[in-house]
């Protein structure tokens, strides 16, 4: 008999001791839904010259206009924002410019979209995540003979600091993303010989002169499978013609150093809206991040708090009973507040969409006079290119006389 007692008084526990356990897990849930982080704004530092090459074994770099990695049909249901994008895309190798510039570890280093041009060194990239918060970059280099330095994925995380003018002042919030990639090419190419230094120049050179005059030059460069080049022969020592392709080269190199001053006016003029838009999004989407935390923890707090609610209203225990009607009141409650956050969280996303439309209407490229023309800098500088390379090549092939294909292509 006393068995059965103390087996019922140990159920009746339970029972009347579960909801409270329930209902005080609800209340952990939430009140741990706050949490401050603080992070630093300090980078990887970029390493500057100390190397002494010789001028002729200096290899000049190209930058690709970044591949920005949306799909504009499912992008805008994702968070992201193709014409930011596009935009980001033409902005990033800029900045990729610059920190390779102030190096000095290398020599002419240009935004070329397309590999328009024979560069001794080429950098490409995927942009895979820009937020304002975060960048993640796919990044690979390859030399002019086709062998890949490296290709590699990058991430940095920026700090809210770094986009307080008192404290950050104007520096790049990923500028350490970028001296990661300066200095993992630095190492690479101090890990080449002068001589391999010297077959990525020439084979190079050998490009260029195979593209105008590929009846002379087909021979001298050799790819295998993997699109390796090597040198099988070298033009004559003095040959007139080379002499000739290396000033048309020169006069190529003019024209895309004119280009660049398209992407320093772009870059200009995007600087600041766009600093705005990456600081506005950062804070937007840390408002985001905490609303949807609350609303998640106000949720589940308060469906816990209506079971707890539920099974106080079956224990045998007036006070059990109270204490769950109050409890399954306060549930009804936070899951209605949790709903709330949810949609004040599509508020959030809204004003997103809104920072990004006001930021397209300042993006728009320009128009920059060249000295025999006019370009639009658009989607058609990649055609304005091209046919200034066929205005190249016909200003060659008029002063040598030289046929422009091979004579088996004729």
């Amino acid at each position: 008999m006393n068995t059965v007692n103390t087996k019922r008084a140990c159920e009746m526990n339970v029972a009347n001791t579960l909801p409270a356990v329930l209902l005080l897990f609800a209340g952990l849930v939430l009140s741990g839904c706050n949490s401050t982080t603080v992070k630093t704004t300090a980078h990887e530092q970029v390493i500057t010259a100390n190397d002494s090459l010789p001028e002729d074994l200096i290899l000049d770099v190209g930058i690709g206009i970044f591949n920005p990695g949306v799909d504009s049909l499912s992008a805008r249901e994702e968070g992201v924002y193709p014409q930011i994008r596009k935009a980001e895309a033409r902005y990033m190798p800029r900045l990729m410019q610059q920190t390779l510039q102030q190096t000095g570890n290398w020599g002419a280093v240009r935004v070329i979209p397309e590999r328009l041009s024979e560069m001794d060194v080429w950098v490409d990239a995927e942009i895979l995540r820009s937020d304002g918060e975060n960048l993640w970059l796919q990044v690979q280099v390859q030399d002019a003979s086709g062998r890949v330095w490296f290709n590699r994925k990058y991430t940095e995380q920026a700090s809210k600091f770094s986009y307080d003018t008192a404290i950050g002042g104007r520096v790049e919030p990923f500028q350490g993303l970028y001296n990661k990639v300066a200095n993992d090419m630095l190492q690479y190419r101090r890990q080449l010989s002068f001589n391999e230094l010297q077959t990525i120049r020439t084979v190079a050179e050998l490009k260029f002169a195979k593209a105008f005059t590929p009846a002379l030059y087909n021979g001298h460069l050799q790819a295998d499978k993997r699109g390796r080049y090597s040198i099988t022969r070298l033009p004559a020592a003095g040959d007139p013609v080379f002499a000739r392709l290396r000033q048309i080269r020169e006069r190529d190199h003019i024209f895309v150093d004119t280009l660049q001053q398209y992407y320093d006016s772009f870059y200009r003029q995007m600087e600041v809206p766009y600093r705005e838009w990456r600081e506005a999004f950062y804070i937007e989407n840390a408002a985001l991040k905490e609303v949807r935390s609350q609303a998640n923890a106000r949720l589940i707090g308060g469906l816990l708090a209506v079971a707890a609610g539920i099974l106080a209203q079956g224990s045998g225990s007036r006070t059990a009973r109270s204490a769950g009607a109050v409890g399954i009141g306060a549930g009804a409650l936070a899951v209605q507040s949790g709903l709330g956050k949810r949609q004040e969280a599509k508020i959030h996303v809204e004003a997103l969409a809104e920072i990004s439309d006001s930021l397209n209407a300042e993006i728009e490229p320009h128009t920059v006079t060249l000295e025999d023309r006019t370009v639009t800098l658009t989607g058609t500088v990649k055609e304005q290119y091209q046919q200034w390379r066929q205005l190249l090549k016909a200003i060659y092939h008029s002063e040598t006389g030289l046929a422009s294909t091979p004579p088996d292509q004729r």
